[in-house]
């Protein structure tokens, strides 16, 4: 296999597993508060107290001071924005096509190309 032939199969390789992670990619809302001590999303409930907004976490009951988001993300495909370097959806994404490669790593080019969807 020459090297042309090599890129195109890793080329291949990635969108194929791309496509296989968007079939069940769910993005993470970034805007739900974590709590700092068990590190849980989505446990917290939060209240104001004094003009400040304090959450309290049900699962180990912390309280902790409600940090705005430093992101929102709104990406329906990963990486498409050019605020999806760094954000930590896009992260996770990766990672999971990290996974899928190296679960694609011995199919053959005529394997790859079968698991595509067909565009007509």
């Amino acid at each position: 296999m020459n090297v042309l032939e090599l890129l195109r199969l890793k080329q291949l390789r990635f969108e194929v597993a791309k496509q296989l992670v968007l079939q069940e990619w769910q993005p993470e809302d970034l805007s739900i508060p974590k709590c700092p001590k068990c590190d849980r999303k989505g446990s917290a409930t939060s209240y104001q107290s004094q003009g400040n907004s304090v959450c309290y976490c049900i699962r180990c009951n912390y309280y902790f001071k409600e940090i705005s988001p430093s992101r929102t993300c709104q990406c329906t495909v990963p990486g498409h924005d050019k605020g999806c370097h760094g954000c930590p959806n896009f992260e996770q994404f990766m990672e999971h096509i990290g996974k899928q490669l190296l679960e694609l790593e011995h199919l053959s080019l005529a394997q790859l190309q079968g698991l595509l969807p067909h565009k007509h």
